[in-house]
């Protein structure tokens, strides 16, 4: 392997970022950890309504609740995206607009966004964050899920780029405006990838580290020897952290 060869580089949009998805859903079980807890939520609201997924992907997380309420509404701005969430999703109403520009009429017994923050300029996540809570109806609940900060995937990322992604700041920072009149919280979800070959740990490093934009990616064998040195289990095998936090905010 050459030392010039660089990562891959590709934005949210690509369809290189989908395959690189498909190897990173294929090598966890964050989603399965995710069900299980949105789950438990779910069956505890005293009303199920209206479902908001904003930021839905492909539906796959949407798909699992669409019975549970009378109405979903399914927010995303990939539109090739959309066309996945028609496929999967056919009862849902889909919004195909960003989240500031989205007009929901109804408040909402759920509002989820699910891993879309890494997406968004932090210096926006409060006024995001007061988006979705304008949703919400009264006994309902904002469900904002991120990778936890002291994850393997985000050490590696601030190991390359000086950066991590921290909740615990927006939460701190919604609390410091909100706080009287919210109830906020944060659980933290362990959850783990593992893979049995080098390929499959190296697609989702690149996955991880093009969270952030890369203007100057790391060569290849510089993440090779990183995932090595620290992710490296047994018989070629790897693992690595992914643990979720659920920030939740009711009224």
């Amino acid at each position: 392997m050459g030392n010039s060869e660089r990562i891959s580089t590709y934005d949210s949009q690509s369809p290189e970022y989908h395959r690189a998805f498909d190897v990173f859903l294929a090598n966890t079980d964050q989603k399965v950890k995710a069900r299980e807890w949105l789950k438990n939520l779910v069956y505890k609201l005293p009303s199920r309504r209206v479902f908001v997924d904003a930021g839905a992907g492909n539906g796959q997380v949407t798909g699992w609740f669409l019975e549970d309420f009378e109405r979903t509404v399914a927010i995303e701005p990939n539109r090739s995206l959309c066309e996945y969430l028609n496929v999967h999703c056919p009862a849902a109403e889909i919004h195909h607009e960003k989240i500031l520009d989205s007009a929901i009429t109804d408040t909402a017994d759920l509002v989820l966004c699910s891993h879309v923050f890494y997406y968004i300029d932090q210096k926006e996540w409060i006024t995001h964050l007061e988006k979705l809570v304008s949703w919400v109806d009264s006994g309902g609940v904002v469900v904002v899920v991120l990778q936890n900060h002291n994850t393997d995937c985000m050490k590696m990322l601030e190991s390359f780029f000086g950066y991590r992604f921290n909740f615990y700041v927006l939460a701190e920072n919604f609390a410091r405006l909100y706080g009287k009149d919210y109830n906020i919280g944060i659980e933290t979800v362990p959850a783990l990838v593992t893979t049995v070959d080098i390929d499959s740990a190296l697609i989702v490093g690149e996955f991880m580290l093009n969270l952030l934009p890369i203007s100057n990616p790391p060569a290849r064998n510089e993440l090779e020897d990183y995932i090595r040195r620290n992710f490296l289990v047994a018989d070629n095998g790897f693992s690595f952290s992914c643990d979720q936090d659920f920030l939740t905010i009711s009224n």
